[in-house]
């Protein structure tokens, strides 16, 4: 038992984003027993339950309180599955220790020598991205806004800010974004994928008003094609991503602060309107 506890354990600690099997070597608990193949699906379904456990004691541990961040550190965390319901539950909030098995000692060793001068920073640690048509809407691909091993900024710095301009074509914007550990030369992610939000914005000004746009239909719009779109992504030193999206044409826009866990609620920007004055 001992000798298959640690050929299991051998064989869990090896696992990666893109692992599909987990391959049982039995012959070194017993020659001649041979190997047992587990798909990695059905291992990842028998530890949701209990990894569930874990997050609903955290939600419930944070609930009511404004925090900045869930720092993940120890051993357990290297599984990706926790890294990816975490994700999928808090958004950009998780931070994964680059050294799971020995934070908790390096950051002891930090805090007791102050004066070695070491500086810790933060960074993305996969692309952050959404997703965007291509070829005339023919396909679509995948364009990072925050790359992959983009610092963030430190505490009391300005935030990271990246700007998109264009004219769009559609009367509502669809923006759809996620994290990908790679992506392929044909801008498609690879690897290690986790959903944040996804968010609508009014590019034609008839819509400029109207509060819910997920049950609207999307179809091109001449007047949406008339309009210049701006987007204005800004990550603080926490990594929460804001993105501010407007009509420069008919000068209005829409506030978002992005992750599942934000609440979706958007600051909206009314248009300016003119009076005409006669005499």
């Amino acid at each position: 038992m001992f000798r298959l506890d640690e050929e299991c354990r051998r064989q869990k600690e090896a696992l990666h984003a893109n692992s599909r099997n987990i391959v049982v070597d039995l012959d070194v608990v017993r020659e001649g027993l041979g190997q047992v193949t587990v798909p990695v699906a059905a291992f990842y379904d028998r530890c949701r339950p209990l990894l569930q456990k874990s997050i609903d004691a955290t939600e419930k541990l944070v609930e009511g309180r404004e925090i900045s961040a869930l720092y993940v550190t120890g051993g357990g965390s290297e599984l990706p599955l926790v890294a990816r319901m975490l994700r999928d539950e808090f958004g950009r909030k998780v931070k994964r220790s680059e050294y799971t098995r020995s934070a908790t000692a390096i950051g002891l060793a930090i805090q007791a020598d102050s004066t070695s001068g070491y500086r810790l920073r933060e960074m993305f640690g996969r692309n952050f991205g959404v997703w965007r048509e291509q070829d005339a809407g023919q396909r679509m691909i995948f364009d990072p806004i925050f790359p992959s091993g983009t610092r963030l900024p430190g505490s009391g710095e300005p935030p990271l800010t990246v700007r998109r301009s264009y004219q769009p074509v559609h009367n509502i914007g669809d923006f759809r974004y996620l994290e990908a550990s790679q992506v392929d030369d044909q801008g498609q992610p690879q690897g290690d994928i986790a959903v944040w939000d996804e968010i609508w914005f009014p590019f034609d000004p008839a819509l400029a008003d109207a509060r819910s746009l997920e049950a609207l239909s999307v179809v091109h719009s001449k007047d949406a094609e008339e309009q210049e779109a701006e987007e204005h992504y800004a990550c603080d030193s926490a990594g929460v991503v804001t993105v501010t999206i407007r009509n420069l044409t008919s000068q209005y826009g829409r506030e978002f602060r992005l992750g599942r866990w934000s609440g979706k609620t958007a600051v909206v920007t009314p248009r300016k309107r003119t009076r005409k004055v006669s005499n």
